[in-house]
């Protein structure tokens, strides 16, 4: 997901604390949101939203409306806007008149519908990335979408934008107890990467537009209950299916059939060999690996999908995962994806920019979710004369 480049340049330290900051000075107590605050978090997830795939959707367009609201009166984020503030901002989003002759009760229709796909199908796919976002950019708040529904003439719905805590990260290490808001970020820990040319920092999207057979590892496929025993016993299946295809060889050359037929069934497990591994062999390896490319029939067009093994404590449940995880390039602005490395990087994953495949790859580490450059560094290594 990209984002835009004007909200990189803001400090982005703010925190909690920051976000319901006190100012005796402006007779702003404690409860009072504040705006500057507001206005970056708006900024930073309408440049995310604007990179997204589905930033053509109308259901994306409202989200942005919101944010553009925001924007513009931070101090009514919280309070919320109404239907007809909404589909005004989404013209402006979109670049044409949305509500044009609609009478109230068709364009408060028309918001609602394309709310509730945003909050039911889009947003809980983003949520996990937009959140790993923020946190890169040194906030420890999060976004919050909520509808405080109106009732009678002159309480409208409202639409809401909001800030929440995110959940406190421990590392060692205690944060100031009153930082400004818009403090300096702490310093990265010693050999993490950082946003600039140093490397990448990848975010964890969901897997959208599934089909049927994938759409249970899209979710996440607890490995509990009936399901491990069905997963178990189609791994099983596989491997007596190919077992007795391979056993087939010796019984063909025993039995002293011709070279043709001996070397049909040759093939023949060879092919059945080749058909489990693709369908199932990642899978079977993945309490191994951890994480690998998703077998072909979880693919899309892009071959961008991976199965990942989620446990405690990193998780709170034992499941296999179909994900995708992206980052913004750091030498281009292009959206690098981590995918198969390839004959140069075998049994690696590796990242790559959508805009540059060759010549910009990066590593990649699902649990730090962090990149180095890899032909920048297989280039520097090169150049270094002799001793």
């Amino acid at each position: 997901m990209l984002i835009a480049p004007s909200s990189m340049t803001v400090t982005s330290g703010i925190t909690a604390q920051a976000a319901l900051p006190e100012h005796p000075g402006n007779r702003v107590e404690r409860g009072f949101v504040n705006t500057q605050a507001i206005v970056f978090a708006a900024k930073c997830l309408d440049g995310l939203a604007a990179g997204w795939r589905e930033s053509r959707l109308l259901n994306v367009s409202v989200l942005r409306a919101l944010l553009l609201l925001t924007q513009r009166h931070p101090e009514r984020a919280e309070g919320g806007f109404d239907a007809l503030e909404i589909a005004e901002a989404v013209g402006a989003v979109i670049g044409r008149n949305w509500v044009k002759g609609d009478i109230w009760e068709d364009t408060a229709g028309k918001v609602r519908d394309h709310w509730g796909n945003l909050v039911t199908k889009t947003w809980p796919t983003k949520e996990e990335g937009v959140r790993q976002r923020f946190l890169q950019l040194g906030l420890d708040v999060a976004p919050e979408l909520s509808r405080d529904e109106g009732g009678g003439q002159g309480n409208p719905t409202r639409y809401c934008f909001r800030l929440v805590p995110l959940p406190k990260v421990s590392d060692g290490e205690e944060q100031d107890e009153n930082p400004g808001p818009l403090a300096e970020p702490a310093p990265r820990p010693s050999g993490s990467v950082s946003s600039g040319d140093e490397g990448v920092s990848y975010i964890c999207e969901d897997v959208e537009d599934a089909s049927w057979l994938a759409r249970s590892f899209a979710q996440g496929f607890l490995l509990s209950g009936w399901r491990r025993h069905a997963l178990r016993s189609v791994f099983i299946a596989g491997i007596l299916v190919v077992f007795l295809a391979v056993l087939i060889v010796p019984l063909t050359m025993v039995t002293k059939r011709s070279v043709s037929e001996s070397a049909n069934a040759l093939i023949g497990a060879g092919v059945f060999g080749y058909i489990f591994w693709s369908t199932l062999g990642t899978l079977l390896m993945l309490h191994r690996w951890r994480i690998a490319l998703a077998p072909w029939w979880m693919q899309s067009v892009d071959d961008d999908r991976l199965v990942e093994w989620r446990c405690p404590p990193r998780h709170p449940e034992k499941s296999i995962k179909a994900v995708r995880y992206t980052a913004t390039c750091p030498l281009c602005g292009g959206k690098v994806v981590a995918r198969s490395g390839g004959l140069k990087h075998v049994w690696s994953l590796i990242g790559r920019c959508e805009e540059a495949p060759a010549a910009h790859v990066f590593s990649f580490d699902h649990v730090r979710r962090e990149g180095l450059p890899l032909m920048r560094s297989m280039t520097s290594e090169t150049r270094q004369p002799r001793s």
